[in-house]
């Protein structure tokens, strides 16, 4: 019985020992985790980075809040890249090593290409029949900014009926409306651009957005939402993680306005 017992013990430290293995990075190996909103500027960011180095980066994509969770939850990553509120509140819950905004982030109503529907600006959205599409109210920085700008209009009653999806995708809002399941939507301009050949993209006026809201994870600047790039308490040690997070903070400055994000804070 002893024995068996013994062998059993042996089994979970080998056990053990391959699973810490495996979980470790390569000396050379960065976790880059990135809100979904930002993931072409840190494509092309990585493109160069491999131009000028060997080192492998893995990027993972998702919603901003929902990657700073998976921080918390997992200890597990190297640089994060996310816009407002989630890397003050990281670096509070002691996640965060150093961090800095590498740009700020604008919305825009989108409509179909021609815009059939006469969209010019956001008191539109009431028009009989109009089909919307916004950000969730609560677990969307773009829907917050939203609801903010929409709740003081004193139509706001026919903009409600017309709401037909709330979604944290903004990729998803404007594939729906370029294919004509949605008439309109609000969005991060960044992402819009993207869709630029099959949609109509509005500015809107500052004057529509309040400048600050508090929300679960704090305050934040509606406009001037920002977009931060952070370095991990989990890559301390790790040099490969340095490089790209100073390559990405010094040497990459201008992608970021190349992809529509702004330089400075209104």
């Amino acid at each position: 019985m002893k024995r068996y017992l013994l062998f059993f013990v042996g089994l979970v430290v080998v056990f053990g020992l391959i699973f810490a293995l495996r979980s470790r990075s390569e000396p050379n190996e960065v976790i880059v985790l990135c809100g979904g909103s930002t993931r072409a500027v840190l494509e092309e960011i990585i493109r160069r980075y491999k131009e000028v180095s060997d080192d492998v980066i893995l990027a993972t994509y998702g919603g901003s809040g929902d990657l700073c969770a998976q921080i918390q939850n997992t200890g597990r990553g190297d640089v994060y890249l996310c816009h407002d509120p989630f890397m003050p509140w990281a670096e509070k819950k002691g996640m965060i090593a150093e961090w800095q905004p590498v740009g700020y982030m604008d919305v825009v109503i989108i409509t179909a290409k021609n815009n059939p529907k006469n969209v010019t600006k956001i008191e539109d959205f009431g028009q009989p029949g109009l089909r919307l599409g916004l950000g969730n109210k609560t677990r969307s920085s773009s829907g917050v900014i939203a609801y903010h700008m929409l709740e003081k209009l004193s139509n706001f009653e026919d903009i409600k009926k017309n709401v037909r999806v709330e979604t944290k995708g903004h990729q998803q809002r404007c594939g729906d409306v370029a294919m004509g399941m949605l008439d309109a939507s609000i969005v991060w301009k960044a992402v819009a651009v993207l869709f630029k050949d099959k949609l109509d993209i509005i500015p809107i006026p500052y004057d529509n957005i309040d400048a600050v809201t508090t929300a679960t994870y704090g305050t934040s600047d509606l406009k001037n939402v920002a977009i931060t790039l952070g370095l991990t308490v989990y890559a301390k040690g790790n040099a490969a993680a340095e490089r790209f997070y100073k390559f990405a903070t010094v040497d990459c400055k201008e992608v970021y306005s190349e992809y529509n994000f702004r330089a400075e804070p209104e």
